[in-house]
């Protein structure tokens, strides 16, 4: 990730859009960082204000990240949302149950979102906000990696 202009806190990570960072912290070393698609003139209105990115810090070193899907299939802005891949070839976009065929899914009704096993890695998948009883078909919307 490099700088494009410091004073406009913009960054660019190699072959990626340019995007905006906002940092938050407290007095606890908690905090972290959040980029944002830096033109969001292609982001849906009901998408506006879903992060590209964030950077947990838990005393002062990095805790998780998470990358989030800012668009909705087929629109412009998904050609920004990042497009790796968990080890099963699931992604942002993809359909939360797929992760079934490789991990047993937690859902934690309290934060609504899914968690997998310790075998898988222990990573956080957010749907819809409900389990997939009510919506089997809801597609991932961010992955965090703790």
């Amino acid at each position: 990730m490099y700088a494009i202009d410091e004073a406009k806190t913009l960054y660019k990570f190699e072959e990626g859009p340019i995007l905006r960072l906002t940092k938050y912290e407290n007095r606890k070393g908690e905090g972290g960082y959040v980029f944002y698609l830096y033109d969001n003139s292609v982001i849906n209105p009901n998408k506006s204000g879903v992060p590209a990115l964030s950077i947990m810090l838990k005393c002062n070193k990095v805790f998780a990240l998470k990358v989030y899907d800012f668009s909705f299939p087929g629109e412009a802005a998904s050609a920004f949302v990042y497009q790796g891949s968990l080890t099963s070839n699931v992604r942002l976009g993809s359909n939360v149950a797929e992760l079934k065929k490789f991990t047993s899914l937690g859902f934690d009704k309290g934060e609504g979102w899914f968690i997998t096993d310790e075998e898988f890695g222990l990573v956080e998948v957010s749907g819809w906000g409900v389990p997939l009883e009510e919506e089997p078909q809801q597609l991932i919307t961010a992955i965090c990696v703790i």
